[in-house]
C-alpha cells in the first residue's frame, strides 16, 4: 500500500522550541478489554500507597516521545474499599532505578465490579522520557491488568513515599492503563490539538483552515528545477510519500517534524483528530530528504486496513536562524 499525496496533522509549534509531534498515546494498546486479574490480586507491597509502571509493552509507546501535557486518561480499575481516588502520575527517572512522582491528577472510580474510568481536560506537564503510573492507597483501589507471552510486558511496581522507587514487578503484564499527551508548544499549561484555542501559535482559525485544506482535494508539491545535478528548493516542499516515508525538499538546514491524522467530523463534532504517523529529523544542508515515519497504535491498524483512506498532513520545519515554516497537505494513504 503506497501514501500518495499523504497527509500531515496539527502540529502547533513555535521557532524557539524543540519540534513537537501530534499527541501520543502512553501505555496500554486497549483499555476497554476485559482484565484477566488485577494487580494486587497475589498480594501488594506493605505500604500505605502503592503504583504501578508499564516498563516496557511491544507495540506501544510507555515514555513520551516530547515534551507537553497529559490531557485524558483512562484505566480499568475496582474499588476494594475507602473513598480516597487513585492517582494518574506522571513519573520521570530518577538517580539509579528510582521514579520520582513529577505530577498527579485523581481518578474516580467507585465500581466494586471493575469498569474502564476516563477522565478529561487534564493539564499535567510532561517532559521528554517521563512515563505514566498509577498510584492507589493500598487494599482500596486494584487496577485491572491483561497478560502477555513473557517477556514482553514488563512492569514496575514503586511505594509511595520511597526512596529509593522502582522495584521490578516482573514480566508478562500489561496495565489497563493510558494517557493521552499532547504538544504544548506556547508552553500555557495547555494541549494544543484539544484544549488550546490557537493551536498552540497556528492560528484562532487553525481547525477551520485544517478543514479546508483537507476538503480542498489531495495533491503533492511539483519538484523544484534542478541545477548542477541536485535539487536547489527555495521552499519547504512534500513531493512524494510512499506508507511510511514522506520525501521533502528543504530550502536550507534545520529539523522537520511531521505528523499524520485522520480528520474528526467538523458537521457534528464527533470524534477528535487521531493521529496516524510521526516523523522527525534533522537536515543537514538544503535539498531532497527521505522522513521515515513511524505508526502509532491506531496507526498500524489503519495500515492494516486494504482500503485507502483520506488522510491530513502537517510538516513544521525549523530552519536555522530563521522563521518557523508550516505547510499542510491532504492526501490518501
Amino acid at each position: 500500500m503506497t501514501l500518495r499525496p499523504l497527509l500531515l496533522a496539527t502540529a502547533a509549534l513555535l521557532v524557539s522550541a524543540p519540534a513537537a509531534h501530534a499527541s501520543t498515546i502512553l501505555g496500554s494498546l486497549d483499555t476497554t478489554v476485559v482484565p484477566d486479574a488485577f494487580t494486587c490480586a497475589a498480594g501488594c507491597p506493605a505500604a500505605p500507597s502503592v503504583g504501578f509502571q508499564q516498563f516496557a509493552l511491544k507495540g506501544a509507546t510507555v515514555e513520551a516521545p516530547e515534551d507537553g501535557v497529559l490531557v485524558s486518561t483512562s484505566v480499568y480499575a475496582k474499588r476494594l474499599s475507602g473513598t480516597e481516588s487513585p492517582l494518574i502520575a506522571v513519573l520521570r527517572p530518577s538517580e539509579g532505578n528510582g521514579t520520582t512522582v513529577i505530577a498527579a491528577a485523581p481518578l474516580p472510580v467507585t465500581s466494586t465490579a471493575g469498569e474502564r474510568i476516563q477522565v478529561d481536560d487534564l493539564h499535567l506537564p510532561v517532559q521528554r522520557g517521563d512515563s505514566i503510573g498509577f498510584v492507589f492507597r493500598t487494599g482500596e483501589v486494584d487496577l485491572g491488568v491483561r497478560n502477555r507471552p513473557r517477556p514482553d510486558g514488563a512492569v514496575q511496581s514503586f511505594t509511595t513515599p520511597c526512596d529509593p522507587c522502582g522495584v521490578d514487578g516482573g514480566t508478562g503484564m500489561e496495565l489497563l492503563l493510558d494517557a493521552v499527551i499532547e504538544p504544548d508548544t506556547d508552553t500555557d499549561g495547555m494541549g494544543d490539538e484539544s484544549q488550546d484555542a490557537d493551536g498552540g501559535g497556528l492560528g484562532l482559525d487553525w481547525e477551520d483552515q485544517w478543514f479546508d485544506d483537507f476538503e480542498a482535494g489531495d495533491e503533492l508539491d511539483p519538484e523544484p528545477i534542478a541545477r548542477t545535478g541536485r535539487v536547489v528548493p527555495k521552499d519547504l516542499r512534500l513531493v512524494d510519500a510512499t506508507r511510511r516515508t514522506l520525501v521533502i525538499t528543504a530550502p536550507r538546514a534545520g529539523r522537520i517534524s511531521a505528523s499524520i491524522t485522520l480528520p474528526g467530523n467538523r458537521k457534528t463534532g464527533a470524534g477528535p483528530f487521531t493521529t496516524i504517523l510521526t516523523g522527525d529529523m534533522r537536515v543537514k544542508r538544503a535539498g531532497r530528504v527521505r522522513l521515515k515515519l513511524k505508526a502509532t497504535p491506531a496507526g498500524e491498524r489503519v495500515l492494516a486496513k486494504k482500503r485507502r483512506v483520506r488522510t491530513k498532513a502537517v510538516l513544521a520545519y525549523f530552519p536555522r536562524k530563521a522563521q518557523l515554516e508550516l505547510l499542510m497537505r491532504s492526501a490518501r494513504l
